[in-house]
């Protein structure tokens, strides 16, 4: 009978530590970010765990009627999906030749790559938003960089609620993986997921909807200006003043201006967005499936490629190519290592896919740039991206062909033993993996998009602002890029 109340209060116990959601704390010296509450799911799997524990310590056989029995199969491994934007194996295969980036170059050698079809290579949030849903932009709801609701000539950048379908992250959390997702385009405000959601404006900082829980970022705070500056010689010979970095209207953009529109900006965007990644993988089991976007490749593209290939251009001044000639190379190098540290979290190989929206070359020709205040850009997007697939299950050496950003969610979902939703626009790729993937029949279901799982675009509820501030930040930076006016 003691035994009995012994175990009786064990469990009460427990299941309140779980209830009320346990802390892991992360390695000392990284910034932490809270994890989310455990889920339902989750509860009742660790609890039914827990309580086999204490039945058998306490002398007592488990009644094999009251196991959880496993709901699938064996899980499937871990996935990590980087999403890189403007990667161009034009550059890449350069790059990797040389020895500069040797963790994408050993995940290519040990898988499966090939060109990615853009969609409309001029808007990334347009891309983005088909990657993560399969789906054309007419039914994802995503068909520019801004809108305007406030009338003619009020732009305000995109955001989620406009999105109005489903993401891969959604539907997997939904089967009850914990997902993450950190700096993916078109996310804020953050919504609530089976997992943690770091927006796409989350940089700026302590912006209403920046995060999933809303305080998981309690910790990590943006990445100064000042950081990236310091940052500088290790890819460029420039001495900056920020005082010089004006953009102007009628003349030509300074050097400076190029260097804080092109890498500055840049730099401290992609570090917050590797720091939360890192802080997240550090603080608690690392999730089932993680998305992360990094914008910087394509950015110091646009602003540094006629130095590092200044033929095409024909006037670029000798000075100017030695200043900043590697930046891009360099850039690229930086991403590649980071890369790395994440994947360094990873006891068992995950699979990987890296994949950019679009990819690149010099602004000449019919891309050339003519306006005045657009003259500090000289690389110019291009319709094929790459996509990369490494990991359990992926034929090494297979060539990836006749792939468009439509397909990334499909193939994503039968990979994992989902079906196929007959409303995306893609298919499952399947050529690339090994026989037990390949030859399992692409299964499907009419749509993702129920009435138990309305859009997440469709609430009434009003969403935030970001304020006055990072709204403008938002529009300058699409304008110094001529996507707006």
């Amino acid at each position: 009978m003691r035994t009995h109340y012994i175990r009786i209060l064990l469990i009460v116990l427990i299941k309140t530590l779980l209830e009320s959601g346990l802390r892991v704390t992360s390695a000392a010296g990284l910034p932490t970010l809270n994890p989310s509450p455990p889920t339902r799911a989750r509860r009742s799997s660790l609890l039914a765990a827990l309580c086999v524990t204490v039945t058998v310590a306490c002398g007592c056989k488990a009644d094999p009627a009251t196991r959880q029995q496993p709901s699938s199969p064996a899980p499937a491994p871990r996935v990590v999906v980087l999403g890189i934007d403007a990667g161009t194996w034009d550059l890449l295969d350069g790059f990797i030749a040389r020895g500069l980036l040797p963790n994408l170059a050993k995940l290519r050698s040990e898988g499966a790559s090939g060109k990615l079809q853009s969609s409309e290579a001029s808007s990334s949030p347009v891309i983005w938003t088909s990657i993560a849903t399969g789906k054309t932009p007419e039914k994802h709801g995503i068909t520019w960089f801004v809108r305007f609701p406030d009338g003619p000539g009020k732009p305000r950048a995109v955001d989620r609620t406009q999105r109005t379908s489903r993401t891969l992250w959604n539907i997997l959390g939904d089967k009850g993986l914990d997902v993450a997702v950190v700096g993916w385009y078109v996310t804020w405000p953050a919504e609530q997921v089976n997992g943690r959601l770091v927006s796409d404006i989350a940089h700026y900082g302590d912006i209403d909807g920046e995060s999933f829980p809303p305080y998981c970022l309690s910790t990590l705070a943006p990445v100064a200006e000042s950081e990236a500056v310091a940052a500088m010689p290790a890819f460029m010979d420039f001495v900056y003043d920020p005082a010089r970095a004006t953009a102007g209207e009628a003349a030509q953009p300074s050097l400076d201006f190029l260097v804080y529109d092109r890498f500055v900006r840049s730099y401290s965007r992609d570090l917050f967005y590797v720091r939360a990644t890192e802080a997240l993988l550090n603080d608690g089991p690392l999730p089932e499936v993680l998305f992360l976007y990094l914008r910087g490749t394509d950015d110091v593209q646009h602003g540094f490629w006629k130095f590092m290939d200044p033929k095409p251009f024909g006037d670029v001044p000798p000075d100017q190519v030695e200043k900043f000639g590697k930046v891009i190379e360099r850039y690229w190098s930086w991403i590649d290592a980071r890369v790395g540290e994440i994947l360094a979290h990873y006891k068992e190989p995950p699979l990987v896919l890296v994949m950019s929206d679009h990819g690149a070359g010099p602004a000449v020709g019919s891309a050339a740039v003519t306006e005045h205040r657009y003259l500090h850009l000289s690389g110019a997007h291009r319709s094929q991206g790459i996509l990369l697939a490494s990991g359990p299950g992926v034929r090494k050496g297979a060539v990836i062909e006749g792939a468009s950003v439509y397909d990334v969610a499909p193939t994503l979902l039968h990979y994992l033993g989902y079906a196929v939703g007959d409303d995306m626009d893609g298919h499952a790729l399947t050529g690339f993996f090994e026989p037990a993937i390949a030859e399992r029949p692409v299964e499907h279901v009419a749509t993702y998009e129920t009435a138990a799982a309305p859009p997440p675009g469709s609430s009434a509820t009003a969403a935030p602002r970001p304020g006055a501030a990072v709204d403008q930040k938002q529009l300058e930076h699409l304008r110094s890029l001529g996507y707006i006016e």
